[in-house]
């Protein structure tokens, strides 16, 4: 005599319909976990690929719940190939925001800490500071102020006499915009010859080391605000369109900008003076949803609990409910095919 109950038939068929209905999710999402990846050239490919994994699945969980150890082996296989691209899928789409958020963010204070680093002097430095503060109030004065007066007037004589120059003053008050874009021309490039005349003798090329600085500079003003206001928006993106999106391509530029301009740098110094981004770690906006960069990341934040959440909860869904199921429903080998013996009475 057994112990064992007769499961009832709504419950065996409950059971076969969740098992199913998790298969489908593993499968659709596989398919969206490896569209990046391309699978026979073209983003149809992972659907295939889905397919042929879930056909497999479905043959081989049917014979392990029918008592087929062996077929257990293969289902744990094609279980955690839906594991590991659900977890491509699922981990990029819902963590994006965040991801691009922290890397414009690590961008800008990029820009802000390369920015600082002092390549010249004292001495030099000072000097360029005070050429940079005479340009700014000349710029205000005829663009905020009224025009050319006897304020911009002063500073441009202040300018004329650190830099070494004999900038003229417009004749007129009211400048153009021309006029005022021809001026402030001329008071960059008066800047950058100083800055090359007085760079010092230890460099090797002075005026490679100058535009590599004034690249930071104009990212420092204009690309860093940018940067930091992605920091502060939650805006959602999709997956499958994100490397289109303007805040991503921006990110990307960005990243080429700064190396860029620190190659510069290190090529008009005789040292290295900062080094550049890391290819593996920037851009990584751009690369959300491929396989690689997906398990980078997790490596990186395995001990957040934004990211266990969401291993979780693919495991929950690919592996811990089919075997839950196959648990419950298996049946045991010679259970059904052998009768218990019976031990004779009489001899």
């Amino acid at each position: 005599m057994t112990n064992d109950k007769e499961i009832p038939p709504i419950v065996q068929i409950g059971a076969w319909v969740l098992a199913l209905f998790v298969f489908a999710v593993g499968f659709w999402h596989t398919h969206l976990g490896l569209k990046e990846m391309k699978p026979f050239g073209a983003e149809w490919g992972g659907l295939v690929v889905a397919s042929i994994v879930l056909l497999l699945l479905l043959i081989t969980y049917w014979f392990a719940v029918n008592g087929k150890g062996m077929a257990l082996t293969f289902y744990i296989l094609c279980g955690t190939i839906f594991f590991v691209c659900n977890l491509n899928y699922f981990y990029p789409a819902y963590m994006a925001r965040t991801l691009i958020k922290e890397e414009a963010v690590a961008l800008k204070d990029t820009i802000d800490t390369y920015s600082k680093v002092n390549t010249f002097s004292n001495k030099t430095t000072a000097k360029n500071d005070k050429l940079s503060e005479y340009r700014d109030e000349i710029k205000t004065q005829i663009e905020n102020d009224g025009g050319f007066g006897t304020v911009a007037a002063n500073f441009l004589q202040k300018f004329n006499e650190t830099a070494g120059t004999q900038i003229d003053p417009p004749n007129n008050l009211t400048l153009s915009e021309k006029q005022k874009g021809n001026l402030l021309k001329r008071l960059d490039d008066a800047i950058n010859k100083w800055q090359i005349r007085n760079a010092g003798d230890g460099l090797a090329d002075a005026a490679s080391l100058i535009e590599g600085k004034m690249e930071l500079e104009a990212l420092r003003k204009k690309t860093a605000p940018l940067l930091e206001k992605i920091g502060a928006e939650d805006e959602e993106f999709k997956l499958d369109s994100i490397r289109n999106h303007p805040k991503v391509i921006l990110i990307k530029e960005t990243v080429q900008k700064i190396n860029s301009a620190v190659i510069k740098m290190n090529k008009g110094n005789k040292k290295q003076i900062l080094p550049e981004l890391a290819k593996e770690k920037y851009p990584r906006a751009d690369k959300l949803g491929e396989i690689q960069n997906t398990f980078i990341t997790i490596g990186e934040r395995i001990n957040q609990i934004s990211t266990w959440a969401i291993i979780i909860l693919c495991l929950f869904i690919d592996l811990v409910v089919p075997l839950a199921i196959y648990l419950l429903l298996r049946k045991k080998g010679d259970e059904t095919s052998k009768k218990p013996k019976t031990i004779p009475t009489n001899f």
